[in-house]
């Protein structure tokens, strides 16, 4: 995500600190993120996405679409989040507990999640998108098909296996 974060400002010609200042935050904070030190919630990556009009999933590194045809432009909402994440998880008959062990938290946390008590960090619905195969933008409410673009994704990973390979 760190690099996608990078040359994403750096193609719009843009510098930390104007970045920063959009987001309403330190340039050493947004510098953190940048260079991996530190994880952007989800609500600001969702800001920053929206301003630089690209999906989470690209952002997250999970799709190689930058911005789908329906992306809705939306304030975060956690009751989106959470419900979405309870649809998803009901859909494969798990319990709150089985999805919280194969997402690297415990079930406390996730039932927070669900219920909105909780933003659930980003680190951990990347995990609950790979996992589920869902997209972190229709978790976020931010388009209706939750697929990702595993087809692309796989691609990418290939040329890299494909490159390392000659090595």
């Amino acid at each position: 995500m760190c690099e996608v974060m990078k040359q994403t400002r750096e193609n719009k010609e843009l510098t930390q600190k104007e970045v920063s200042k959009i987001l309403g935050i330190s340039r050493s904070t947004y510098a953190g993120w940048e260079n991996g030190f530190e994880t952007i919630s989800l609500a600001r990556l969702n800001k920053l996405c929206d301003y630089f009009d690209i999906s989470l999933d690209y952002m997250c590194g999970i799709s190689n679409t930058k911005n789908y045809k329906e992306n809705i432009h939306n304030k975060f909402s956690s009751k989106i989040v959470g419900n979405n994440l309870k649809d998803i998880r009901l859909k494969h008959g798990h319990t709150q507990s089985k999805t919280a062990n194969l997402i690297h938290t415990n079930q406390s946390n996730y039932s927070r999640y669900e219920r909105e008590k909780n933003i659930i960090p980003t680190s951990i619905i990347l995990d609950f998108s790979k996992y589920y195969k869902v997209s972190i933008d229709y978790l976020c409410g931010k388009k209706k098909d939750s697929k990702i673009w595993i087809f692309l994704f796989t691609l990418k990973s290939l040329r890299c296996k494909l490159f390392l390979s000659f090595f």
